[in-house]
């Protein structure tokens, strides 16, 4: 069976050969691993005096000739890695969102600010510093506002090079430079500040909430336009314990433009994955009810119970992930508890179909042969009937 097959029968909760498996992007060190290591490390060839000063003296202007291609070509990397490793699907996404700053910050178009840091591995990340917003003056006055048809024709291009490459050996799980509206939103203008926008300035929370629909729509039809026919979209809505506000303010803010999303997503014959991270036991029904075919992670490190999820929505949507990385999928962990954990989730999630197993997230700590221990052992016991 194809994997793309695989995995749209399995959205469908229809029968299929055995458990998909689903890799949620790569890193860096863990696609170097597959592919080969850089002569130089990444971070270091940014971290010297002359590339300092030439990304302090000019870099907003480098960001088209020098950030974007390299980010290009690292996106395709994640995605020839997971292909390699033999995954059926995989979180294909383009990146156009960052912007250089100065030698130490890069800003995210949709509002906010991050530290350049380098990964532990010797390759460039980024980390969170804080929100790009602060005043309605500063809403108005924000430099870097995305011009949607732009992103999603350059989005268009790279997908059309993704499918061709790789669209026949696995299924690409498409999002290209649209992360969520409610992670933008809050990224934009950070935890203490976005509550208080939501009484006090309502106009521009809805004008904000406006534009991050078209650019998810325009760019998500662009890539149904190249042929991608999963989309992948996250929005991380949740801590460990439990939502970060109220369900029904959620579903009252956010809930119509996922809706009108998806139908577009549906109506063109896709599938929609949906990705949001910590314990959203409260906030499974409202996915579910926006429309969403598959849910990941499923992180085992919160308070949410992927077993009991499978007992109450396991015939209405595709449970996604399952498989740690906090410990198993870690230098620290021995290849049988990998093997271990991948059987216990097989014999209680396969059964009935609807379960793609992978990790729950992507991490740099990640190392390419615990997920290939992880790929043999889903292969080996992953098939139908189960009986593990």
């Amino acid at each position: 069976m194809h994997p793309t097959e695989r995995i749209i029968r399995t959205l469908e909760g229809k029968p299929v050969d055995r458990v998909p498996t689903f890799c949620p992007l790569v890193e860096d060190r863990t696609f170097n691993e597959v592919l080969g290591q850089p002569l130089i490390p990444p971070h270091k060839a940014i971290d010297n005096p002359i590339t300092r000063f030439f990304m302090d003296t000019w870099g907003p202007r480098l960001t088209k000739p020098i950030l974007q291609p390299i980010l290009n070509i690292g996106m395709e990397k994640r995605i020839k890695a997971q292909q390699l490793l033999g995954f059926d699907a995989a979180w294909s996404m383009y990146e156009e969102t960052f912007i250089i700053r100065d030698s130490k910050t890069m800003v995210r178009f949709s509002g906010s600010v991050y530290d350049i840091i380098d990964d532990g591995f010797g390759n460039s990340s980024y980390m969170y510093r804080g929100p790009g917003i602060t005043s309605r003056e500063e809403f108005e006055a924000w430099p870097y506002w995305p011009v949607s048809d732009e992103i999603a024709h350059r989005g268009y291009k790279f997908f059309q090079k993704m499918m061709k490459k790789y669209g026949g050996k696995m299924c690409l799980c498409g999002q290209a430079s649209a992360y969520g509206i409610q992670e933008s939103l809050l990224w934009a203008l950070g935890f203490e500040r976005m509550p208080i926008w939501f009484m006090k300035e309502k106009d521009l929370v809805q004008r904000y909430i406006d534009m991050a629909e078209e650019l998810c729509m325009k760019t998500i039809m662009a890539m149904m336009d190249a042929g991608v026919i999963v989309i992948l979209q996250s929005d991380d809505f949740a801590f460990k314990s439990g939502p970060m506000m109220n369900p029904k303010l959620i579903d009252r803010l956010f809930g119509a433009s996922y809706k009108r999303i998806i139908k577009a997503v549906h109506d063109r014959g896709g599938k929609l994955i949906f990705h949001s991270c910590g314990d959203n036991t409260l906030l499974f029904d409202i996915f579910i009810k926006w429309g969403v075919d598959g849910l990941h992670a499923y992180e085992n490190t919160s308070n949410v119970d992927i077993f009991k999820e499978k007992e109450i929505h396991g015939d209405q949507v595709t449970i996604i992930g399952g498989v740690g990385i906090d410990y198993l999928l870690t230098d620290r962990s021995k290849d049988e508890e990998i093997v271990d954990e991948v059987k216990k989730l097989i014999k209680n999630l396969g059964p009935g179909g609807r379960f793609m197993i992978g990790p729950i997230h992507s991490m740099s700590s990640i190392p390419a042969d615990k997920l290939r221990v992880m790929l043999d052992a889903i292969k080996k016991y992953g098939k139908y009937p189960i009986s593990v």
